[in-house]
């Protein structure tokens, strides 16, 4: 056969199979060349579990050390010895304190004897009152009569003030006395209380689980107290302090169910709740982390304080849901098959915008607004008030924000399933979003009550919990198509389906490349 004939049968050849290959694979990738691994959209439970770590601590713990300065000569307890309130755990060297009592006791002593000078005083004073009060009257009565002299009714007048004075004066230092008594009593109880003092107490009933002191040892207490010891209340209670991130804390509040492991006993799970979630955040290298207090049982005191806990605290909790697994919400298709789909397919797939709802509304033509207004409680002639004033201030925003460097506002109020969108235009919509968060914050708290806003709140923060993202179904023909989603809650093996799909859907999981036979 003719070389060039042979080679034009090679040409066609490799055309029609280049052809067929093409039509094989066409604009959504076939089945014939990639296998597919699809999950069941069903019904079930879905949690949102939070990760966190922190120590186990006693349920109430309490320092115990001395007010007073001296050499410990006594030690009473030691790690791990069950302790009773009030008992006597140590015992402070006692000498200098003793003599400051008899010290203060002398001083009393004076002190009493000293009001007992000045009463016996003024009852002189009053004695020689009454003789010059006497012989005043009766000297008066003679100088009247002219029967005495004028100086001898002078000197019974002067002796009559005199006394009255001296009871006065007498008076005053039976007072300064009493005074002088008090003051030195008060010493005499602040030594003695010093004394008791060097007897360190337990408050509490407990056990002690830390000692920092040891006999011989010299404490100085000045502006603080030298601790000796750490007594835990009840170590068949504990809590645990864990730190969860910021972007976790939302959803966590009291009650929730927790259950946590100590490396201590591996394996064996325990159970707790949140008692508490305080509000104040601590910043380390630049990442805020809040701290959840959860409290557990320990009746067999199993876990010590100490001990490092891996918590996972059950935030938020959906019940009998539609949910996939959480794999189809995030498949692992290959690049090249997206891009044949991107080729086929230039417009974004109905319904990604209509996925969610912003907070006005503005997607999808729904109102999620209204949605959350009916939900807490506010009548509809109000809530249509509050959602027409919000929109009017939504359009005067937009109408004040720059066009981005595409010529464009993509991305504003948006959120469709598009390209990426640039820097610039990430940050004109983070700019937006605060804007607008701020403006509807201002409309709501101008017409809702207190109890009205937390309710709104509450549905919002439900809202901002959801996302869109793209799963992929397999349609008639065995081809890739997409499929806008909303999910929920995640508990990284069931993701909730809040939009998209229904009961007994196929998701894509992966798709893999069949290999070619040789």
């Amino acid at each position: 056969m003719d070389k060039r004939i042979l080679l034009g049968l090679g040409g066609a050849a490799v055309v029609v199979i280049a052809a067929i290959f093409m039509l094989s694979r066409g604009g959504s990738g076939p089945k014939g060349d990639y296998s597919f691994e699809t999950a069941t959209v069903e019904r079930g439970d879905v949690a949102r579990i939070v990760s966190a770590s922190g120590a186990v601590q006693p349920l109430n713990q309490v320092d115990v050390g001395s007010e007073v300065s001296g050499k410990i000569i006594d030690l009473y307890v030691d790690f791990n010895s069950p302790v009773k309130k009030d008992q006597v755990l140590a015992q402070i060297d006692p000498e200098t304190f003793e003599t400051a009592v008899q010290q203060a006791r002398a001083r009393l002593d004076q002190s009493d004897a000293a009001v007992a000078n000045a009463r016996s005083a003024i009852d002189r004073s009053k004695v020689n009152l009454e003789v010059a009060e006497e012989n005043y009257k009766r000297q008066k009565t003679l100088h009247a009569e002219q029967a005495i002299s004028q100086a001898a009714w002078e000197q019974a007048d002067r002796d009559y003030k005199y006394a009255k004075l001296d009871l006065q004066n007498n008076e005053v230092s039976l007072q300064s006395a009493i005074a002088g008594q008090k003051q030195a009593r008060a010493s005499l109880e602040e030594t003695q209380a010093k004394l008791e003092r060097t007897k360190i107490r337990s408050p509490i009933d407990g056990v002690i689980i830390n000692r920092e002191v040891n006999v011989g040892q010299t404490v100085q207490s000045s502006m603080s107290v030298a601790k000796f010891f750490t007594i835990a209340q009840d170590l068949s209670q504990i809590q645990i302090e864990a730190s969860v991130v910021e972007s976790d804390i939302g959803g966590i509040d009291d009650g929730d169910p927790v259950t946590f492991t100590v490396d201590a006993f591996p394996g064996e799970s325990f159970r707790g709740v949140v008692s508490q979630v305080r509000k104040l955040g601590a910043e380390q290298a630049n990442v805020v982390t809040y701290t959840v207090v959860v409290s557990a049982r320990n009746p067999q005191q199993k876990l010590l304080p100490g001990m490092t806990a891996n918590v996972e605290i059950t935030a938020d909790r959906a019940t009998d849901v539609l949910r996939v697994e959480a794999d189809a919400t995030q498949p692992r298709i290959p690049k090249e098959l997206l891009a044949t789909l991107e080729q086929g397919d230039s417009q974004p797939a109905q319904g990604g915008p209509s996925a969610g709802g912003g907070p006005g509304g503005a997607r999808g033509g729904g109102n999620p607004m209204g949605d959350w207004l009916k939900a807490a409680g506010v009548d509809d002639e109000r809530a249509n008030l509050i959602t027409t004033e919000f929109r009017g201030k939504m359009e005067e925003l937009r109408a004040s924000m720059p066009r981005t460097e595409g010529g464009g506002q993509r991305g504003i109020a948006s959120g469709g399933f598009g390209p990426p969108p640039s820097i610039a235009q990430q940050q004109q919509m983070n700019e937006f979003r605060q804007k607008m968060q701020a403006m509807q914050d201002e409309v709501l708290k101008r017409h809702l009550s207190t109890e009205e806003l937390e309710a709104f709140n509450k549905q919002r923060a439900e809202q901002s919990s959801r996302k869109r993202v793209t799963g992929y179904v397999l349609n008639d023909k065995g081809e890739l198509q997409p499929k806008p989603l909303v999910i929920g809650l995640s508990d990284g093996s069931y993701s909730e389906i809040v939009r998209g799909a229904e009961e007994g859907d196929q998701l894509v999981v992966r798709a893999t490349l069949n290999k070619k036979k040789s």
